[in-house]
């Protein structure tokens, strides 16, 4: 595996008025350079901590993230710099995101002044066009405040605020759960388009399972903060092993509709699997013990002491 980031044993917990909430458990991940992994569940699930960690907005309490080679997760604010223009983030809201007291063409200059100091302004100028460009605007939409713009015209403002120092890593936290679903097909097929054109590597995360198989190479799916799931797109269709990854798919964005219950409280999580308060295929084992993520097929892997097997339930397994 040609790994540009590697996540291993990350945790994280934060503090509340009422105690602790545990957001990542023990979670390990690698991106490959040039693919898109697709990270996908329920709202609470630590998707969006897991994004704040890598870009470092938010520091892991244990564990280690290497990018390129290089350990970052202990490096100094100042010392991680010159990766911030490597990792590049796309947040879900482009409303809260951009400042909308801006031009479209000051933000993207900015990011040129900050990232490429020394740049001409007839260079910034042309730089600010063919990025525009690239998302589908044209040159006149740097003279726009974000306020004149439609949700999808934002959110490729701000795929073109990121692409236009050119990272290596791009990280996309539900970026197309506020658009139309006309407009979010545009949008996935443009990141298509740019992965293709400038072998970008995009972390995408997703509550929906049936929009991340769409755009992801491999998926995992993370339940309760830790990853439960993990394989190549067609081997988790064909053939999903965990019991939250079909119900996530049958659910679609409606994750209401096949899963009973809520998801429990992180700060008070389930002793053993973490699904087992609301799968119906849960064991005394389940209860008590929590499964390992383990090989279960080439690539595929999944947490659970009694996985699918070809859409179906083993009632015989023992484990993985």
């Amino acid at each position: 595996m040609d790994s540009l980031l590697k996540l291993d044993g990350v945790s994280k917990e934060y503090k509340s008025a009422y105690g602790r909430v545990r957001a990542l458990c023990e979670s390990s991940l690698e991106i490959e350079r040039g693919e898109i992994l697709g990270l996908v569940g329920e709202s609470g699930s630590g998707k969006s901590s897991m994004a704040n960690i890598i870009v470092r907005l938010i520091s892991p309490d244990k564990g280690k993230i290497v990018f390129n080679g290089v350990e970052i997760s202990s490096l100094s604010a100042r010392a991680f710099r010159k990766f911030r223009r490597e990792i590049q983030m796309v947040f879900q809201d482009p409303y809260s995101s951009i400042n909308p007291k801006k031009s479209i063409g000051y933000l993207l200059k900015e990011c040129l002044k900050i990232h490429e100091k020394g740049m001409s302004d007839e260079e910034m100028e042309r730089k600010v066009s063919e990025s525009l460009d690239e998302v589908g605007l044209d040159s006149s939409y740097a003279k726009r405040y974000p306020a004149s713009l439609s949700g999808g015209q934002r959110q490729r403002v701000a795929i073109a605020l990121a692409l236009i120092i050119r990272p290596k890593l791009i990280v996309l936290d539900e970026p197309v759960s506020a658009l139309d679903v006309s407009v979010e097909a545009q949008i996935l097929n443009l990141l298509l388009d740019l992965r293709k054109k400038h072998g970008l590597t995009y972390l995408f995360i997703s509550h929906d399972l049936n929009v991340v198989s769409y755009i992801a190479d491999r998926i995992a799916v993370m339940y309760l903060g830790s990853i439960v799931e993990l394989g190549k797109t067609e081997d988790i269709l064909g053939a999903m092993a965990h019991p939250y990854t079909k119900a996530l798919f049958a659910a679609s964005s409606d994750i209401s509709a096949t899963l009973s219950g809520e998801i429990p409280s992180p700060m008070n999580p389930p002793s053993g699997c973490p699904f087992h308060t609301r799968c119906i295929y849960a064991k005394d084992r389940c209860r008590v013990e929590k499964p390992s993520l383990s090989l279960l097929s080439s690539g595929h892997f999944v947490s659970c002491h009694y996985p699918l097997r070809g859409g179906e339930k083993n009632e015989n397994s023992c484990g993985i």
